[in-house]
């Protein structure tokens, strides 16, 4: 369980990270939801081969998501990671309904990937 709360703690740093890499490319301003969700989307674009359909379904998706992770961070003070869990658990269940078995297996290899290189292996 620790193990899992970590993995998702370094999974909602790596957004965070994201976001400001994001905020120093528009000009030390944060990005919009829809500008990250666009972010976001030319990344699975490029990882998974999107076709033109499946990008502007993953882009909704992504932009819910960037909303709902705008609202837990305008609190203010330390976030709630369950909520963060649950923002990921719902983003997965509705991009398994997008993307084919082969495309969320390297989606989500790709991820796993980068939260290693972010989070020292983990």
């Amino acid at each position: 369980m620790k193990n899992k709360l970590f993995k998702l703690a370094v999974t909602c740093l790596m957004a965070v990270m994201g976001v400001c890499a994001a905020n120093a490319q528009f000009g030390g301003q944060m990005p919009s939801p829809e500008e990250m969700a666009k972010m976001q989307a030319d990344q699975m674009k490029q990882t998974v081969s999107l076709s033109d359909d499946q990008y502007a379904k993953v882009l909704v998706i992504f932009k819910e998501q960037s909303e709902e992770m705008q609202k837990v961070f305008q609190g203010g003070g330390q976030p709630d990671f369950s909520v963060f869990r649950t923002i990921q658990e719902n983003q997965n269940k509705k991009l398994k309904e997008v993307l084919d078995e082969e495309q969320f297996k390297k989606w989500d290899e790709h991820m796993q990937e980068m939260r290693r290189n972010m989070g020292g292996g983990f």
